[in-house]
């Protein structure tokens, strides 16, 4: 996917058996989303801060006029912070209830997946909650992570609901 896709997702289809996912680090880990919830990926773009929010949640981007909250994965999923480099980038997602960016250390590439290359999550402790977990993918001799952009989102949420006493 190259960055400013500007949501052109139109000739990527559902494809029974099959998962095309965005791959990104995250630390030293790799992760994916499934691209039918990817609007773009975009360069770090300024962030007006949005206060008493958890420490994850960034603030908000303009994007052609729509005002987009940024929520930083390494923080939600207590990874060591780092600064950011050149690499780093706001993946554009797609939600039911508008979009939503989050900030990754580096997008790597898009991948089509068979079924059967994804193993269901183990039954071992992860710092990720399970349920925002799809399963992982083994690609050669890599092991992906791949994420439900909706329960993460509902993660994000719930966190800020808690914190902020809604």
């Amino acid at each position: 996917m190259n960055d400013q896709n500007n949501g052109q997702n139109n000739n990527v289809q559902e494809n029974p058996g099959y998962i095309q996912v965005v791959c990104f680090n995250l630390e030293d880990e790799e992760y994916a989303f499934n691209i039918l919830n990817i609007k773009e990926v975009i360069h770090l773009a300024a962030i007006t801060h949005v206060p008493q929010m958890p420490e994850f949640v960034l603030g908000v981007i303009n994007i052609r006029g729509t005002i987009v909250p940024v929520f930083d994965l390494r923080k939600k999923f207590d990874l060591p912070v780092r600064e950011n480099t050149n690499d780093t980038r706001i993946i554009v997602t797609i939600l039911m209830t508008g979009m939503v960016g989050l900030i990754v250390d580096k997008v790597l590439e898009n991948i089509l997946m068979k079924d059967e290359q994804i193993d269901p999550v183990p039954a071992v402790k992860m710092k990720i909650d399970k349920d925002c977990i799809l399963g992982i993918g083994k690609l050669d001799n890599r092991m992906i992570t791949i994420l439900d952009i909706q329960r993460v989102h509902s993660a994000i949420l719930d966190e800020i609901k808690t914190e902020s006493g809604i």
